[in-house]
């Protein structure tokens, strides 16, 4: 007599796994969605100190004033970079962020690339699914640094 040996997984043993790995998944799910809230908070960080830097090389490269402005008037719309005298628009990020942004009204690069203001100028990124934050200090220079302590 010839036996047949069947290979697999019987429906048991498919129903307890694929429970084990449910129940997994939501203890993860949390922990997860924290973790994607602190990834968009450092992305957008990154975002905007990529535009302050490009446009600190305008106005270096162009001898001429570049702002950097919020569209709409919040910088989580996305953000301009322009010279000021011809309003041409050099670069947009109209993509907006997922981050929380707390900053000054607009960032403005004098032709020798140090902040109109005189710096000092810093921005907030938050999120409510995380309490991880960025701060992004603008120095007497106009150089653009992250930080991921207090403002």
């Amino acid at each position: 007599m010839v036996t047949r040996t069947q290979h697999g997984f019987t429906m048991i043993e498919m129903l307890v796994t694929l429970s084990i790995v449910g129940i997994l998944a939501m203890l993860a799910a949390p922990a997860f969605t924290s973790f994607i809230a602190s990834q968009k908070i450092k992305t957008s960080a990154s975002m905007l100190q990529s535009s302050l830097l490009s446009a600190r090389s305008e106005a270096l490269k162009r001898n001429a004033d570049v702002i950097v402005s919020p569209v709409g008037g919040q910088w989580a719309s996305g953000w301009t970079v322009a010279v000021l005298a011809t309003s041409e628009v050099l670069s947009s990020n109209n993509q907006g962020t997922q981050a929380v942004i707390s900053g000054p009204a607009s960032i403005d690069y004098n032709n020798a690339g140090r902040v109109s203001s005189g710096g000092g100028s810093a921005f907030r990124f938050s999120s409510p699914s995380t309490s991880d934050i960025r701060c992004l200090n603008i120095g007497l220079s106009g150089m653009p640094t992250i930080t991921s302590s207090g403002c």
